[in-house]
């Protein structure tokens, strides 16, 4: 009958060309400027041969966007030296030569980190311990301060005034004593030192910073880095000699690397963490202690362990419902009973276990001995993770390095800012239309029932229209206006030079998103997405409710939910408050774009082909008796397997894919089945936002039931979510 091969890149094919001739590097005259080569239009030798460093570093960008910030270090190295990409051996006692009375070391921090405990020792190396005077500034904190540094000038103590950023009115006074100090002739103990900490912010003073010796205090990087400093400040009697033996270095050992597992989770951004907590050495000693005082009767109370680490010591600083049950998780892995079994691993690989050791060097030893790279692996993530990860790098890297860029106006015959700006308010000037109308819509719509009320997804389509013209208003406004300011007809206000910056870093302005729907989008897909969002409550209007409904499509599509219970509630007399949602997800997928597609050929009244027609070979979209059908949800650290029907690990590679069409029906205390996975449904990848009354983020949009054959905790710990919208 035949035979088929499949080869990936096979060494000969027909359709290949020749093989270019080799490449041959510009030759450079002695004295003289070098010959420009002839383009004879050949390709000439391997690209990573032929390309310059900064090309390579082009195409790395334009096909593994995820891998440009290892590029941009190879960039760095090659062409400005090895020393610009690596962290140099800095100590304080180093950084102590440099510092005068009059000159402070700033701490700069960064989330996670404390340099108090680094200052006390290096104090106790100086015998200065006891004359160390350390604050945290505050709310009322500043007077208090100023007095300490009054008498330390005189007596020649060192002065700590911790977190400086949260003192912001205080700042000024500050800048003026520091001033006063290294103004000639001041009076100033010889011994005197002063020592500051910041997160970076906008209110610290700015001459304080130049006249001082600055510092960045980074957390450790990587579990084995994380785990290694923990182990660091245990003593051989605290760790060795216990009750329980074994099963008490069992224990910190867990606890230890637990506190490392939530620690570098926040790299995963959104997928690890909903918001980036600030946890820190602090929290892993308060646990440490914990631990101690329940444990000095030699037994172990696990309910009272757990409660307290997970609810209080880190619970305490969790604020998000998500990130709660997230957090207690990854307890279970790593601080449990099953953590005391002798063959009890914590990753599928094996790698990461506890060691039936003895002595604290064997265990610091076994630290060593760790990856020094992270597999997802260990955090029970995808290898996708990674990918997500580096590629929030890379956006941070770009975004910083455009913020940074001057912005000089072209010369010769290319396009000036001004000329880049109009054409580009005069294309989102066509594409958008003026207002929605809800003044043309059926009639049929706002017939009202018996009792003389309105359906409720007509009211939910008021709404979204309302809410959609005022963001349509302030867009043409502003477009309109940055083209009379390029013109010279109108002055350029601050709020319009914003937009035209933006519009140069392909950025969506403050003035729009502040009007907007929750996007991450650049500027370009912001555009063609409120595009798209436009023609579906367009189409709802001209020809009454879709079959389904594109969810993200929605400004706010909580309403629309609320909305569909309120309908079901009126129809069968139920109390609202006692209605959810079952859902179901069906063997159809449906794609906004298409359907935008297919609108733009109807006629007023006209319905869609798709929703009347077979779209697929699995059959209709069905007419639903109660509920709605709702479309364009993606998926997050997940898949849809279309074959089993259940929820499937994501494949290599593949990110966000789409969900099919989804049912949901609105039902009396209805119970999720057992082996469901409780999903969170969110508008945009970032999954945070403001914290509400109800426990949830306002990101947060509705618990979506999903069929598994995976324990919850399997997908929990992966991070896995819905999303309304993706960030391209």
């Amino acid at each position: 009958m035949g035979r088929l091969q499949v080869r990936v890149n096979p060494e000969k094919w027909a359709m290949y060309g020749p093989v270019p001739p080799p490449y041959v590097p510009p030759q450079e005259a002695d004295g003289e400027q070098a010959a420009q080569p002839v383009d004879d239009g050949k390709v000439k030798g391997h690209w990573n041969e032929r390309l310059t460093s900064f090309q390579r570093l082009m195409m790395v960008k334009a096909f593994m966007e995820e891998k440009v910030v290892f590029a941009v270090t190879d960039f760095v190295s090659e062409n400005l030296g090895k020393r610009f990409v690596e962290n140099p051996p800095i100590d304080l006692g180093t950084l102590y030569q440099d510092m005068t009375p009059s000159t402070p070391l700033v701490f700069v921090l960064s989330t996670g980190s404390d340099p108090m405990a680094a200052f006390q020792r290096f104090a106790r190396e100086k015998n200065y311990l006891d004359r160390i005077q350390a604050i945290s500034l505050g709310q009322g904190q500043g007077p208090v301060a100023e007095k300490m540094m009054e008498a330390a000038v005189k007596n020649g103590d060192w002065i700590f005034l911790q977190n400086c950023h949260l003192a912001a009115s205080w700042m000024l006074s500050m800048e003026e004593i520091i001033k006063e100090m290294g103004e000639p002739g001041a009076e100033i103990h010889a011994d005197f030192r002063l020592f500051l900490s910041s997160m970076p912010t906008k209110v610290f003073p700015v001459s304080v910073l130049q006249n001082s010796v600055k510092v960045t205090n980074e957390p450790p990087k990587g579990l084995r880095a994380n785990i290694r400093r923990a182990f660091f400040e245990l003593t051989p009697t605290h760790f060795e000699e216990h009750i329980l033996g074994i099963k008490w270095r069992k224990m910190i050992f867990g606890v230890c690397l637990f506190h490392a597992i939530i620690q570098e989770r926040k790299k995963f951004g959104p997928l690890g963490w909903n918001i980036k907590y600030e946890f820190n050495d602090s929290d892993r000693m308060c646990a440490l202690e914990n631990l101690k005082m329940f444990l000095d009767d030699g037994e172990i109370p696990w309910d009272a362990l757990q409660y307290i680490t997970g609810e209080i010591t880190y619970g305490g600083r969790v604020t998000d419902a998500w990130d709660q049950r997230c957090l207690r998780t990854i307890l279970k892995r790593f601080f449990s009973p099953q953590i005391l079994n002798e063959n009890y691993k914590f990753s599928d690989s094996g790698i990461y276990f506890c060691p039936d050791k003895d002595t604290l060097q064997e265990y610091r030893q076994y630290i060593e001995d760790l990856p020094i790279i992270d597999e997802p692996e260990i955090f029970a993530m995808h290898e996708n993770a990674n990918i997500a990860f580096q590629k929030q790098e890379t956006k941070s890297m770009i975004d910083t390095i455009l913020e940074v860029q001057p912005r000089l106006a072209s010369g010769g015959s290319g396009k000036t800012n001004d000329d880049i700006v109009y054409e580009l308010a005069e294309n989102i000037l066509g594409k958008l239309p003026e207002k929605l109308d809800i003044e043309i819509a059926n009639q049929e719509m706002f017939k009202t029932d018996s009792k003389g009320r309105i359906n409720s997804l007509t009211t939910v389509l008021c709404q979204e229209v309302d809410r959609f013209n005022s963001l349509l208003k302030v867009i043409k406004n502003s477009l309109r206006t940055i083209q009379k300011a390029i013109k010279g007809l109108v002055v350029m206000s601050e709020e319009l030079e914003a937009v035209y910056h933006s519009f140069l870093n392909n950025h969506v302005p403050d003035m729009w998103s502040n009007a907007a729907y929750p996007s991450l989008k650049p500027l370009a897909s912001w555009v063609k997405d409120l595009e798209l969002r436009c023609g579906f409550i367009g189409h709802w209007i001209e020809h009454g409710s879709p079959k389904s409904f594109w969810l993200s499509g929605f400004f706010f599509p909580q309403g629309f939910l609320t909305g569909t219970l309120q309908n079901h509630a009126r129809k069968y007399d139920y109390p609202i408050d006692q209605l959810t949602f079952r859902f179901e997800v069906l063997p159809i997928y449906r794609h906004q774009v298409d359907v935008a597609a297919q609108m733009e050929q109807l006629t007023f009244g006209q319905s869609l082909d798709a929703d009347k027609e077979k779209t697929t070979s699995d059959g209709d979209l069905p007419n639903l008796e109660d509920g709605v059908l709702v479309h364009g949800l993606y998926m997050d650290a997940s898949r849809w397997d279309d074959e089993k029907m259940l929820l499937a690990d994501s494949y290599a590679g593949q990110m966000n894919p789409p969900l099919p069409v989804m049912k949901m029906e609105p039902e009396m205390n209805c119970e999720p089945k057992p082996t469901d996975y409780i999903c969170p449904l969110y508008k945009t990848g970032l999954r945070a936002g403001t914290l509400s009354t109800t426990g949830h983020s306002t990101n947060f949009v509705v618990s979506v039931h999903i069929p598994s054959d995976q324990p919850q905790d399997y997908w929990i710990s992966k991070g896995s979510a819905l999303l309304c919208q993706l960030n391209e």
